[in-house]
């Protein structure tokens, strides 16, 4: 399948933070200490439609299908911005659902960090997550990035190999709200 992708708009938020969803639920749960996939789905929306903080639109990509459904998402920004995107959402968190958390830092800093990549179900297994992740690198490199870095969960070994066959290494394991990731990156030239 081949799309069209853009910086996505604010516009978007009737379908993103669904699509979204997908790559962050147990941590969105972890956030909004139920598992109610409307709350967390308006979580989601809520900063979406907002500047300044991780789930922002103005650091997601949309990938767009010939009849101009947005089929896919991915957030990414530069890593070394991560503690201040993320202010706005513990903030959040502590205020509206008495949630005091305070993650794992999840990047390592000093490259573009992708912090979500969804395909929305219609368009899965049809190339929609490699053109978006191809995308983010070409993007990256061009903002003079020397690296592109995400985490995949252990438990995913199909989104490992997507990433691996697009050239992404190995790093360290690392723990985020309970669960033990693998930190992936790629290097640019």
């Amino acid at each position: 399948m081949s799309c069209k992708i853009r910086k996505a708009q604010e516009s978007d938020a009737h379908s993103v933070p669904e699509i979204m969803l997908q790559a962050m639920e147990d941590i969105i749960f972890q956030f909004i200490q139920n598992e109610d996939r409307t709350e967390a789905i308006l979580f989601l929306t809520h900063f979406f439609g907002q500047k300044g903080n991780l789930y922002s639109y103005e650091n997601t990509f949309v990938a767009i299908d010939a009849h101009e459904n947005i089929v896919g998402s991915l957030t990414g920004y530069d890593a070394d911005e991560f503690v201040k995107l993320r202010e706005p959402i513990l903030a959040y968190i502590k205020e509206r659902y008495g949630n005091p958390m305070v993650p794992e830092v999840e990047t390592i800093g000093n490259e573009f960090y992708i912090d979500s990549i969804a395909v929305a179900a219609i368009a899965r297994g049809k190339g929609v997550g490699t053109e978006l992740l191809q995308f983010a690198i070409a993007q990256a490199q061009q903002q003079d990035f020397k690296q592109v870095g995400l985490l995949v969960d252990l438990e995913n070994p199909g989104a490992q190999k997507l990433y691996e066959r697009i050239g992404f290494k190995l790093g360290k394991k690392t723990a985020l709200v309970g669960g033990v990731y693998n930190h992936m990156y790629i290097q640019l030239p």
